[in-house]
């Protein structure tokens, strides 16, 4: 229930001179994909601090993965055959990141039989996990560009080290397979393991544009490293946003830090897919009037389904971004309170009890059908839901009630128990950021640890309104209640900060994706109002020998879109500056402006709020300055 521009060549060589860079620069970086001495550079920490290194400059066929301890399957666990889809890269389609042109390891959905709708697993050997520790490689596709497709990357955790996917395997972070060029990735694990294993998952489906997919996609240069040894930790900054409508916000679902979907009442869709730099229409045709949307979940810029009410519950999909909605479900006499896609074909949305049972509908393609499942849990009482208060994990299902409980399927919906949330009554939001800590609000906020058997109470964020939603990565939460704050908790709601208020907003949802190893998304409310999540890498020191000179390297990747690092050392202590200018030497950004030690930096930065073309970064430390130039393009 509801709850460029063209500058001449005189501009640029003054700008030049007032910058310090020389003319012979190269505006595209000094990247060369076989220089030995950028290794150092694009995979902070320094190699020492990765207990998991593997470049793929070697075999990378099946037989050598799983001499190597690999293992690779197709979807639902299958066989680890000689055909299975993961291989030596081509150098044909592109080369390597680093090393020999073919030496990176290539997948292909045409392998499998000339198939679609496989997942094709590349599960990491064995390794002694440490919560925190964290997996980065670099990832580039054939997509070209123009075209959005459905596939995506999905990369998994397991502490206890399964051997067939798909079981209780964490989530930790998905992306569109991306065009080139080659792109870091970054995620954290959640929980210890003596004996876990990650994965990199390569979902691909039918569907996109005419049919096509993106049928080949290259992984290279693979870290696991201790601590945050990925990149860093993630800074986070709020910004308001103008959505186009007043019309009341009911639900958010973000797909990446780029595409991201609003639903609410009239019907209204919104939809942006440049990171809320402008969001359009996306109410399209074939929503009936008057019907409103209380939960919307989207998996790219043209596909998504909502629910919506009053009277028969619909779901609705589209398949082109918003133009079209077909309805493709109808529920008389109940309510649908949310959806969320397990993969681009298999889905589950939950509502209201109907003839004495919770809604728990199934489709395995793609949304376009829907039916109950046999196993749905009895109504207890006058039990209802509330739209949005819903997750998926894994294999792991949680929704919440009106009735003192959270309910919570294991393997996605043949088995279901619930948890006592005394305290709170209502429970509007619910999220576990691994498949044993999570947390659920409404009237107050509770805690569990142990799946959602038992919760315990925990400090509540903020006073004022119902806690509508709840987000969370690694050991990061954050909450809304129904006012104008969103706040963040570091220690599993043991206290609370509220680092952004928007003024006049009344947020009613929030929905992070994780990308690169940190949450990005936005927060949804009254009258249109929308705030987006920017995260970026902050400065961590990645080397602890100290230098001997001072350096300013060149940003990696290079060009970009919209993330990329820039590497410093300082060889002594002082008051550090790294600020960002354009090409008519405006600043439009400042990395660094505080004091630091002697020592090896690195610091991410985002771009996703500025246009494409050329830009310098500048170092000022005592009496040393140096300017490089970098290029976005988007």
């Amino acid at each position: 229930m509801s709850k460029i521009t063209v500058f001449s060549i005189v501009c640029m060589i003054t700008l030049g001179i007032f910058l310090g860079f020389s003319i012979s620069d190269n505006p595209y970086g000094s990247k060369s994909n076989t220089s030995s001495s950028e290794q150092s550079i694009i995979n902070p920490p320094s190699v020492s601090a990765a207990y998991y290194t593997d470049d793929f400059n070697g075999a990378n066929d099946t037989t050598s993965l799983k001499a190597r301890g690999y293992k690779v399957y197709y979807r639902g666990g299958g066989p680890q055959g000689l055909g299975a889809t993961w291989f030596q890269g081509n150098s044909a389609v592109f080369s390597a990141y680093e090393g020999p042109a073919t030496g990176y390891v290539g997948c292909n959905f045409q392998v499998v039989t000339g198939t679609n709708n496989i997942d094709s697993w590349l599960v990491l050997p064995r390794l002694n996990v440490s919560s925190g520790d964290t997996i980065s490689f670099w990832n580039r596709s054939t997509d070209p560009g123009s075209i959005i497709y459905p596939d995506s990357f999905r990369v998994m955790y397991s502490a206890s080290g399964d051997s067939t996917p798909e079981g209780s395997w964490v989530e930790l972070g998905r992306f569109m397979a991306p065009n080139g060029p080659w792109t870091r990735r970054a995620y954290t694990a959640p929980s210890s393991g003596a004996n876990a294993r990650f994965a990199i998952r390569y979902a691909v489906v039918n569907g996109g544009p005419s049919g096509n997919n993106s049928d080949y996609s290259g992984v290279d240069y693979l870290n696991v490293a201790t601590g945050t040894g990925g990149g860093g930790t993630c800074t986070y900054s709020w910004s308001a946003q103008t959505s186009g409508t007043t019309s009341q916000l009911y639900s958010v679902s973000a797909v990446s830090d780029m595409i991201g979907w609003a639903a609410g009442a009239g019907p209204t869709v919104v939809r942006t897919t440049n990171g809320g730099s402008t969001w359009t229409n996306a109410t399209g045709t074939g929503i009936g009037a008057g019907e409103s949307i209380y939960n919307i979940y989207a998996w790219s810029a043209n596909d998504a389904l909502c629910t919506t009410s009053p009277g028969a519950t619909n779901i609705y999909k589209t398949t082109n971004g918003g133009t079209t909605w077909t309805n493709v479900f109808t529920l008389a006499g109940g309510f649908i309170n949310a959806i969320q896609m397990v993969s681009a074909t298999e889905g589950y949305a939950e509502g209201d009890p109907v003839g004495g049972k919770w809604t728990i509908l199934k489709t395995t393609n793609g949304g376009l059908n829907w039916a109950r499942m046999a196993t749905e849990p009895a109504q207890v009482g006058s039990d209802a839901g509330w739209n949005n208060s819903f997750l998926i994990s894994g294999t792991h299902i949680w929704f919440g009630t009106n009735g003192t409980k959270v309910y919570h399927s294991p393997d996605l919906g043949l088995t279901w128990s619930s948890g006592a949330t005394t305290g709170t009554v209502n429970t509007y939001a619910v999220h576990f950021n691994t498949t044993t800590n999570g947390l659920a609000g409404g009237n107050a906020m509770v805690k569990s640890v142990d799946g959602g058997t038992t919760y315990t109470a925990v400090t509540n964020p903020g006073t004022s309104g119902n806690i509508n939603g709840i987000e969370g990565n690694g050991t990061d939460w954050w909450a809304i209640r129904s006012s104008a704050v969103i706040y963040r908790s570091t220690d599993a709601g043991a206290t609370w900060t509220s680092p952004y208020t928007q003024t006049g907003a009344v947020f009613q949802d929030i929905d992070f994706a994780v990308v690169g190893g940190c949450p990005k998304g936005w927060a949804v409310g009254n009258s249109g109002a929308i705030a987006k999540m920017v995260t970026t890498t902050g400065v961590s020191n990645y080397n602890t020998e100290i230098p001997g000179a001072f350096e300013l390297a060149q940003n990696y990747p290079n060009p970009f879109n919209p993330t990329t690092n820039i590497k410093f050392s300082i060889p002594q202590s002082g008051l550090a500056v790294l600020k960002v200018y354009d090409v008519v030497g405006k600043e439009v950004a400042t990395l660094v402006n505080e004091v630091k030690n002697a020592g090896n930096y690195i610091v991410g930065f985002n771009a996703s709020n500025l246009p494409s073309g050329t830009y310098f970064y500048r170092l000022e430390m005592n009496n040393f300055t140096e300017t490089k130039k970098m290029m976005l393009i988007k």
